[in-house]
């Protein structure tokens, strides 16, 4: 029979890693099964293929204020932040194609109205994602029997403003605004301390920090806190069974048999479709996971000689409303001669980039950015060196898609109280992920604070089972 163990931690992404941490060092022995032959799960930093160090296939960014759980590992294993550079101009696209450059923190040059609009909308998804009386019944179910964009609507925006709350919509969730509940979009916005916050480059904001060394760089350091051998890799889980009240089984695809007395799933929610459970999760969970989905989400980096971009007064942040590329960002780090801008290709516009064909996909993204820094097509692309994609929707592991699964109107996280479903646990499985947090949803630092959580719930119940041994 199988050694037992206290917990099996299925999945080695930072919540996995975190909750693993957190039991091993109150002296609870732990294994972690893990699908891929890394560690990092959505942290994927890539080397250039010229070697001129690294780029992010997954999560990217972080602050060194708000985010004390990811920043207090930056320090503990000596990593090098990267500003995120906001001097200069961002690049804006209309519907239509027409292209402007206006100030960073400023707005775009739309018309004054039009302007008041936008800012009023901004306004409003700020304090009501700040107004904690909307994540309680009986406001709860209202925002979640509606999409995030009716909710716009019923609050008066207009059709620029429609087109920002769809920018920020799709740049978040690779969904537009009529796919996912108001609540959903809300919930987001506060874990993020407010929409401004979410969106916000410079310090305190979300996109604040990177890192030289990639952000995967944390997941590593972590696991090297672990006992040696204490992840299994190339091991995707089948099931989960729960023999008795306090012992489980998980079994491996390959047939491999870990016995436990706790379990902590910290894999994307859409994969637990792929996940025997034994008994079957609660209707609730299950209702969830067959409910919440990935948009199209799709990372396209540009490598090139030289930051071209600044030459035209540009910090390199860039938004359009028409596509493919719904906003990029400066991911360059000038001390390696690290120089690109990071693509991101959503949604419907998304989807039908990826339709084409390699040469095609790379020459759309060109020309974009060619007319978004003013400098047309023949002049990006001489710089032009190479690109990275990240296609999470092709990702089993990840769940098919990227940074994490939401819901539309009407399922089911408008029924219960604010947090039940983020503290749900299932006899003795504990669920954990980023997209099961209040607090930087969808973000490494939401990743590592539901570990946290999902860890001292295991560690209360064990010392339960012992007591009444």
């Amino acid at each position: 029979m199988a050694d037992i163990v206290d917990a099996v931690v299925i999945g080695a992404g930072l919540s996995g890693l975190q909750a693993a941490l957190d039991l091993h060092q109150a002296g609870r022995s732990v294994t972690i099964i893990e699908a891929r032959d890394r560690v990092g799960g959505k942290t994927n930093s890539v080397q250039r293929p010229d070697g001129k160090g690294v780029q992010e296939m997954g999560a990217a960014w972080l602050n060194n204020s708000n985010q004390s759980h990811v920043w207090s590992y930056c320090q503990k294993f000596g990593l090098t932040p990267v500003v995120q550079n906001i001097v200069g101009l961002v690049a804006s696209e209309d519907v239509n194609g027409d292209c402007h450059m206006f100030p960073f923190g400023e707005m775009p040059k739309f018309g004054q109205l039009e302007i008041e609009n936008i800012t009023a909308m901004r306004d409003m998804v700020e304090a009501a994602s700040l107004n904690q009386e909307n994540f309680q019944q009986p406001k709860r179910s209202e925002l979640d029997s509606m999409t995030f964009d009716q909710w716009c609507r019923n609050a008066g925006a207009g059709t620029r403003a429609l087109q920002t709350a769809r920018l920020w919509c799709r740049g978040t969730l690779g969904q537009d605004p009529s796919d996912v509940s108001a609540l959903s979009f809300l919930e987001i916005a506060r874990g993020g301390l407010g929409i401004v916050n979410l969106r916000h480059d410079g310090k305190d904001g979300a996109q604040h920090l990177r890192l030289q060394e990639g952000t995967q760089s944390i997941s590593i350091g972590m696991s090297g806190l672990l006992p040696a051998g204490s992840i299994k890799f190339s091991s995707p889980v089948s099931s989960i069974t729960q023999d008795t009240s306090k012992l489980c089984t998980v079994t491996t695809v390959n047939g491999h048999k870990f016995k436990a007395r706790k379990v902590i799933v910290s894999i994307p929610g859409p994969e637990y479709k792929n996940v025997a459970f034994n008994p079957p999760l609660p209707r609730q969970k299950e209702m969830h996971t067959k409910s919440a989905r990935y948009g199209c989400y799709i990372k396209f980096i540009c490598l090139f000689k030289t930051p071209f971009w600044r030459r035209q007064g540009s910090c390199g942040l860039a938004q359009s409303f028409r596509g493919p590329i719904n906003h990029c960002r400066d991911t360059s780090v000038d001390g390696q001669g690290n120089y690109a801008l990071a693509c991101f290709l959503c949604a419907g516009p998304g989807r039908k980039w990826a339709g084409l064909s390699d040469s095609d996909r790379c020459e759309a993204v060109l020309k974009q950015l060619g007319s978004l820094f003013g400098v047309g097509y023949e002049a990006v692309k001489s710089e032009f060196l190479d690109s990275i994609t990240s296609e999470w929707m092709q990702d089993r592991w990840a769940g098919w898609g990227c940074p994490l699964a939401t819901t539309p109107p009407g399922t089911v996280i408008g029924e219960g109280a604010d947090g039940e479903m983020i503290n749900e646990k299932f006899g003795g499985v504990y669920f954990v992920g980023t997209e099961l947090t209040n607090e930087w949803r969808g973000y490494m630092e939401g990743a590592l604070r539901s570990g946290k959580r999902g860890a001292t719930q295991a560690l209360t119940d064990l010392s339960t089972d012992e007591v009444h041994l």
